[in-house]
């Protein structure tokens, strides 16, 4: 191999497997980071506070204030999540949810 070749397969070849490695290591343990979140999304939180955990856990914000929704977790494109119940702009339920 040349040192170009070599140069060029260091250059594009080590962010790919890092890429990789973070990619499984984000997928690996989302579960437990996001059991985790969905702990203390706690009946009686208004749907602003609500919004506002969200965008401190790096999660998907809600996008309306009743109903079911599910808050994903970005890092693991939105297959960790919370189940969250809402209604008329409280939190009623909340717990874990995988989708694969």
């Amino acid at each position: 191999m040349s040192p170009l070749s070599k140069g060029l397969g260091v250059l594009f070849g080590l962010p790919v497997l890092l890429g990789i490695g973070f990619f499984y290591y984000f997928l690996t343990t989302g579960e437990d980071r996001m059991r985790s979140a969905c702990i203390q999304v706690k009946p009686g939180m208004t749907f602003v506070q609500l919004k506002e955990f969200a965008m401190n856990h790096n999660l998907s914000l809600p996008g309306k204030d009743s109903g079911i929704i599910f808050m994903g977790e970005l890092r693991s494109f939105g297959r960790h999540a919370c189940r969250v119940v809402i209604e008329a702009g409280v939190v009623h339920d909340s717990d874990y949810s995988y989708t694969d």
